[in-house]
Parts: C-alpha cells; sequence; structure tokens
C-alpha cells in the first residue's frame, strides 16, 4: 500500500504547487525537472502523478507543445458518479442524485425569483415550446431550461453540478427503464414554474420545482427496479 499512498502525495504536492505559484487554466507546468527537483522524488514519481492529474482534468497533455495547467472540469467527477449510479446493487444512489438536484435547483430557482434578466423569461418560455415537441431537441431544451435557471442566480459551481447531475441522471435512468413522461407532461411542470417567475412569487417558483421532482419521482418509483424510468423529456 506504500506505493499508491506515495503516489497520492505526490499528485496532492503538485496540485499545491499549481495553487502556489497562481497557475491559471492553459499556463505551462513546471517542467519534469523542476517538479523532481521541487519535490524531491524520481522522474517515474512525477510522471505517474502527472497521469493521474490528466485524468482528473487538472492537467492537460498537448503532445508536441507540452503539458499545462487544466482547467479542472466536472468529467472525472461524471465518471465515478456514472459508475456508482450504474450499479445494479445499488438504485438508491440514483434517487440520491436527484435528491442533490432538488436541493440545489430549489434554492437557485428562489434566488431567480426575486431578482432576473427580463429576457429571462423569453429564453424560458422557448425553451418550453420546445418540449412540447416529440424527438431529441426536447431533451436538450429540458437541459438548457435547467441551465438558464443556474446561470441566473449566478453560481457557477452550482450550475456546473446542477449540469452534471441532469447528465448523469439522464444517461443512467435511460438503462433502467419503465414509464415515459410525455412532451406534454414535461412541458407543464416546466411552465408552471415559469408562471411563478412571471408572478416573481418566491414561495410558488420553489413550490413549482419541488411538484416537478416529485413528479419525476413517483414516475421513477413505477420502474422495474423501483429505481427511475426512462423520461423523452422529463427531468
Amino acid at each position: 500500500m506504500a506505493r499508491p499512498q506515495r503516489g497520492a502525495e505526490i499528485t496532492r504536492q503538485i496540485i499545491d504547487l499549481i495553487v502556489e505559484r497562481e497557475l491559471p487554466p492553459g499556463a505551462p507546468m513546471p517542467t519534469e525537472l523542476s517538479l523532481m527537483d521541487d519535490l524531491g522524488v524520481s522522474r517515474t514519481s512525477v510522471r505517474e502523478a502527472i497521469k493521474a492529474l490528466q485524468a482528473l482534468g487538472i492537467v492537460e497533455i498537448r503532445h508536441g507543445h507540452g503539458t499545462f495547467v487544466g482547467s479542472g472540469g466536472p468529467e472525472a467527477l461524471q465518471t465515478w458518479l456514472m459508475f456508482r449510479t450504474r450499479t445494479r446493487g445499488d438504485v438508491g444512489r440514483l434517487r440520491d442524485l436527484l435528491e442533490l438536484r432538488e436541493m440545489i435547483e430549489t434554492e437557485l430557482t428562489r434566488r431567480v425569483a426575486t431578482r432576473h434578466r427580463p429576457e429571462l423569461i423569453g429564453e424560458l418560455e422557448a425553451c418550453v415550446a420546445r418540449m412540447r415537441r416529440k424527438g431529441p431537441d426536447g431533451a436538450v431544451a429540458d437541459r438548457e431550461f435547467h441551465d438558464l435557471l443556474g446561470a441566473e442566480a449566478g453560481f457557477a459551481l452550482a450550475r456546473e453540478l446542477t449540469g452534471l447531475f441532469w447528465d448523469v441522471y439522464r444517461a443512467t435512468e435511460a438503462e433502467v427503464g419503465g414509464p415515459v413522461s410525455s412532451p406534454a407532461s414535461t412541458a407543464k411542470r416546466h411552465q408552471r414554474i415559469v408562471d411563478a417567475l412571471v408572478r416573481g412569487d418566491a414561495d410558488a417558483a420553489v413550490e413549482a420545482m419541488h411538484r416537478h421532482f416529485d413528479e419525476v419521482r413517483e414516475r421513477a418509483n413505477a420502474g422495474p427496479y423501483g429505481g427511475f424510468g426512462e423520461s423523452t423529456p422529463g427531468s
């Protein structure tokens, strides 16, 4: 166990170095020789740590150009969540994912209800209109609707997380199977949220978001594993 623990420590040290030197995304990473000297480790250890950081999106290797600080996107977390939620013996993870989405999105909706751009309502209405149509664009519009709310609330991390949760939920529920939500039903749930925002009623907007998730849960519990059924679109 000593080697993996040592590798994890070197990885953390390189992260600390990036933070301490305030290297922004896209900045060149220190050379292998520099890292070997700064950390007092071998070339092999540095290369293994860089590969681990690349998998996390913290480091980006551009062949023929060098190694740079990455954007640190949610790709690694998405891979982990996909694995956990797709495990047959752990369908409760998908329920947990939905609960987390609800907690975050209801609070974002409350904040948006009290203050938002005048153009937001038209943008949300356009998404709802697209949800009423059959086809893959309905799912795209569904995701855009929730992304618009996250962006309007002004919390970049919350927006990233809700987008990540949405993507994982959609990818996983299709594998479980179950009842399908009609485009009209999906659009109706989202229209209630828009109507509350038009009135500037934060409590009603939050209640509409809760009702939206309640209906998703009801459909989900009818799935063959007591888990989540497929929606097209409906989350």
